[in-house]
């Protein structure tokens, strides 16, 4: 039987540090030598959840690869790039990836930020990291056991 919980089924790491974050100067989330390694899992769930988008902004947000921490960030597939509307302020966006079907030696992983982005657009990104093998011990200054509930039946 697979276990019904989040936190013992999928690593969850945040991308930025904090919340909201301002897009204009970044080009990942994580920045370049944290993109995360996704060796070992079978899926990397990414979801952005958008803030503001400025009117006079057009980001494309890209899931991209690479072959270590500090590497060139490779597209994975040109249909996962999305651009997102002004009038997308608070809406969702995720992306499902499977680990297996990545480049060989690319198993680094990171949400690329490209477009007009420099005046003052927004978003939230998290990484669910998902394997068969349960239950994953999460990282606890970004998710403590305290904060982790349960409730199954």
């Amino acid at each position: 039987m697979i276990n019904g919980s989040l936190s013992e089924r999928m690593w969850i790491l945040r991308g930025p540090t904090n919340c909201e974050t301002a897009l204009s100067g970044i080009t990942s989330l994580p920045a370049s030598a944290a993109f995360i390694d996704v060796s070992g899992y079978e899926f990397v769930h990414i979801v952005a959840h958008l803030g503001t988008i400025h009117a006079s902004d057009s980001p494309v947000l890209t899931p991209k690869c690479s072959d270590s921490a500090s590497g060139t960030l490779d597209v994975i597939d040109s249909t996962l790039a999305h651009t997102p509307a002004v009038d997308d302020d608070g809406e969702f966006v995720s992306w499902s990836i499977e680990v297996r079907k990545l480049p060989l030696d690319h198993h680094f992983i990171a949400l690329a930020f490209s477009g007009t982005l420099t005046n003052g657009s927004y978003a939230d990104v998290i990484f669910l990291l998902e394997r068969g093998a349960q239950p994953v011990t999460q990282t606890t200054a970004q998710l403590p056991t305290a904060s982790q509930y349960h409730w199954l039946g």
